[in-house]
């Protein structure tokens, strides 16, 4: 009310209002800007999600134009890298049945100081501390599994 008044009668804030409203907007403003520093890292992250999931389709993508027989000995625990991302992709390849297989592609990375996925040193093999879930796998968040059966 006081201000409000005062600014309509010509009167201007006084220091103490003014360090007042100061200590209230700054915190506010710091607060708006470390929002937006995160989700650019966000965006960022979302970025080389969608790079890394895209080399991983294309990757099933050439193993499904593969001849059935072939896929085992050609893809299992085969590796690969991107030329949009620092880091590598692996391939493994399990027999279900005789003419079903399971395809698991996954693509891990390095974003600023951070590696995305289990793959700490980005060589395509499982070294010790890796597999932090004990599947046998190199997991990521750029991971995906396909079945590929023998017609």
């Amino acid at each position: 009310g006081d201000i409000i008044q005062k600014a309509r009668m010509g009167k201007g804030l006084s220091l103490a209002e003014l360090m007042v409203v100061v200590l209230i907007l700054l915190p506010a403003l710091l607060a708006t800007v470390l929002v937006f520093i995160r989700c650019l890292e966000l965006i960022e992250l979302s970025k080389n999600t969608s790079l890394a999931l895209w080399e991983v389709k294309n990757r099933i993508n050439t193993i499904e134009a593969t001849d059935f027989s072939d896929v085992s000995a050609t893809f299992h625990q085969s590796t690969f890298q991107s030329a949009n991302l620092t880091g590598r992709g692996v391939c493994y390849v399990e027999t279900v049945q005789a003419d079903l297989l399971r395809v698991t592609v996954s693509f891990s990375w390095t974003q600023k100081n951070r590696i995305i996925g289990e793959d700490t040193d980005l060589d395509g093999v499982i070294d010790a501390g890796e597999d932090i879930n004990g599947n046998g796998f190199l997991d990521s968040s750029a991971k995906l599994v396909t079945l590929i059966y023998d017609m």
